[in-house]
């Protein structure tokens, strides 16, 4: 990595020197004849470090150091001075410079602060990325996925949390989106601040008027006294709509005026309050197909659909079954006291030959319902729930248009597998390849499970 320095001085033989020396150790130099100079090539961005005279024309070495400091937290600032007392040095260091030197300057010295001045920093860098990594893989723990569906939701994800942009968050039921919103808030700027939600079904028309904005005593039947609504109490967090393509017309022009003005008064109230709440919505609606039936407003929909999050439905990540499995497995194994150690093939050729209409939330919930119903250590086609062990007996593999070759051959081996019965040596004589050959591609997609091979 090489490191920009900037310095500054009014006196240029000092300041040109000092570039020169410095360039020599191999550095990328900037130079400024003052602090208010200085101050805007610092503004620029990508200086490292920072060696700048105390005493100067205009903005002073002391002032542009508390605006190093303030702005950018962790810069090293050098501190020089033809007028070194202890007292100079310590008001240096207490407004938060990494060391003080008078002149004339001992270059061999300059060299060596520079040089640990810049590893501190390095390892401040490193040990910072390193905690954003794990903030990362702890926020995403939540939505197990590996497949490249999933991997572009991350991405999206790691691009729009840091902005302040709405975002729009659609998929069919079930395939996790509420866990998107989580991800979205986790990574903000506002992941300190509130995260609130809202489930806008749930609730009538006059009741998620007054949920969202508020009321105030005597407002209406009922209204015993002043509430907050989740406006207020998101203030500087995020507020988070699920099911936003169910709230009715009155609502959307009221939601549409809070994104637009950043303001609202309570139902019943004469006040006008201020709001700063990000907002992720989201929906298993066509919102588009909504607005030209003239159930939704065109102009709110743009307002929240800035940036577009799809999740994809569990059909087409099929990748991230084994994951989604063992993880809801362990989860249900632990949360009522059993031992269970696997599934056998028969039932894993059930689940990949079964298409998920309910997504994620449906496995989740036929994982939980096979570990309470198995007897044994191996969950069985018999503990799942009925609708998976009903067969598709057409003798038709249906692979969706734009699926790629990869994805296609996996969608065969696995509907072939569940046709067999779970049987692999049935299933090679169908598929026209060596048994040894279906094992390492399963082995190879982690799909080899403990339990009956079926084998014979």
């Amino acid at each position: 990595m090489r490191f920009k320095l900037l310095v500054v001085d009014d006196e240029k033989n000092i300041r040109e020197g000092l570039a020169d020396f410095l360039a020599m150790d191999g550095y990328d130099v900037e130079t400024a004849a003052d602090g208010d100079r200085g101050l805007k090539s610092f503004q620029k961005g990508d200086i490292d470090l920072v060696i700048t005279d105390l005493r100067m024309p205009g903005l002073s070495g002391e002032e542009l150091l508390k605006r190093i400091v303030s702005e950018t937290p962790g810069i090293p600032v050098i501190v020089l001075t033809g007028h070194g007392t202890v007292e100079n040095a310590v008001t240096a260091m207490r407004n938060g410079a990494y060391d003080f030197l008078t002149k004339p300057v001992n270059l061999d010295h300059l060299s060596l602060l520079v040089k640990r001045a810049l590893q501190s920093r390095e390892m401040i860098l490193k040990h910072r990325r390193l905690e954003e990594e794990l903030e990362q893989k702890k926020t995403f723990e939540a939505i197990i996925g590996t497949s490249n569906p999933m991997r572009k939701v991350f991405d999206t994800i790691r691009r729009v949390a840091p902005t302040k942009a709405s975002i729009l968050i659609t998929g069919e039921s079930g395939v996790g989106k509420e866990l998107v919103a989580d991800a979205i808030h986790q990574l903000s700027p506002r992941k300190d601040k509130p995260l609130i939600k809202v489930h806008c079904a749930a609730l009538a028309a006059s009741l998620l008027e007054s949920e969202l904005f508020g009321h105030e005593k005597g407002s209406f039947t009922g209204a015993v006294a002043r509430k907050r609504g989740r406006f207020e109490l998101a203030h500087e967090g995020t507020l988070f709509l699920d099911e936003i393509g169910e709230i009715d017309q009155n609502i959307q022009i009221k939601l549409l005026r809070v994104l637009q003005e950043k303001k609202f008064e309570r139902v019943g109230g004469e006040d006008t309050i201020e709001s700063d709440v990000r907002i992720v919505a989201a929906t298993n609606k066509d919102l588009k197909a909504e607005i030209d039936k003239g159930n939704f407003r065109e102009d709110l929909y743009f307002r929240l659909n800035v940036v577009n999050i799809l999740v994809p439905p569990l059909r087409e990540r099929r990748d991230d079954l084994p994951l989604l499995m063992t993880a809801f497995l362990k989860e249900f194994a632990q949360e009522n006291g059993k031992t269970v150690e696997g599934i056998n093939e028969k039932a894993r050729a059930a689940i990949y030959g079964y298409d998920w209409p309910g997504n994620v939330r449906e496995l989740r919930n036929c994982i939980e319902s096979a570990v309470v119903m198995t007897k044994g250590p191996i969950i069985t086609e018999d503990d799942l729930p009925p609708t998976l062990r009903v067969k598709n007996d057409d003798g038709w593999i249906r692979i969706p248009l734009g699926t790629t070759l990869e994805e296609s051959e996996k969608i065969i081996i696995r509907d072939t597998l569940t046709a067999q019965k779970g049987n692999k040596s049935k299933a090679a004589e169908v598929l026209a390849i060596g048994r040894k050959t279906l094992h390492r591609k399963l082995a190879e997609w982690g799909e080899e499970a403990a339990g009956t091979e079926f084998d014979e």
